[in-house]
């Protein structure tokens, strides 16, 4: 009887393994009301770098040089890749900040910005998929926010490529049918070396 109870038990695990649940939680931020600054701007182009609450010990750090927004995510939020990149115009990360949990771990984050396209102030959405690797933080996937149902899309290559996505070695992809909005792919050895 022990023997049948513990081979069902058994047998039963990797239906449950297989059937992780996977949710997002959003934590908003506002540099000026909930984040702490923690370097103060130039009063010329670098306005400063703020440090604000995320979620399970994954912190979100801001920074606004010449009107171009840098964010870092995760535990070691200001040295991963994440924060190494933006677009080349300028533009604006905006809140909250999605992240996708599969039971309740944080493996991915999903953050929109706010691109301008040119001179007359025109802009444009993107989403912004990251990897969570431990200490690491990674741009993974680039979904246009006038991509055909963008936020599922963003989820989906959060919950597809994430995991899998090697920080070092793997070049961030796109979904986009209006082309890509002032971003060089390229692996985060890459990026940090520039």
């Amino acid at each position: 009887m022990r023997k049948a109870l513990w081979l069902s038990s058994f047998c039963l695990w990797p239906l449950a393994a297989l059937a992780a649940e996977t949710t997002s939680v959003y934590t908003p931020f506002d540099l000026e009301k909930t984040c702490i600054q923690v370097e103060r701007g130039d009063g010329m182009t670098f306005a400063g770098t703020w440090t604000c609450a995320g979620f399970k010990g994954n912190d979100i750090v801001v920074s606004v040089d010449d009107e171009r927004s840098f964010v870092g995510l995760g535990p070691a939020a200001k040295a991963s890749c994440s924060y190494a990149k933006t677009f080349s115009r300028f533009n604006t990360a905006l809140s909250p900040v999605e992240w996708r949990l599969r039971n309740g771990k944080p493996f991915a984050a999903i953050e929109r910005w706010r691109v301008v396209t040119n001179d007359d102030g025109n802009t444009v959405t993107w989403l912004v998929v990251t990897a969570l690797k431990g200490k690491e933080a990674c741009p993974v996937h680039y979904v246009a926010g006038s991509y055909p149902n963008a936020n599922e899309q963003a989820r989906r290559a959060a919950d597809d490529l994430a995991e899998d996505f090697d920080c070092a070695q793997d070049t961030p992809t796109v979904d986009s049918k209006v082309g890509t909005e002032g971003i060089t792919f390229m692996t985060c050895t890459e990026a940090k070396a520039e």
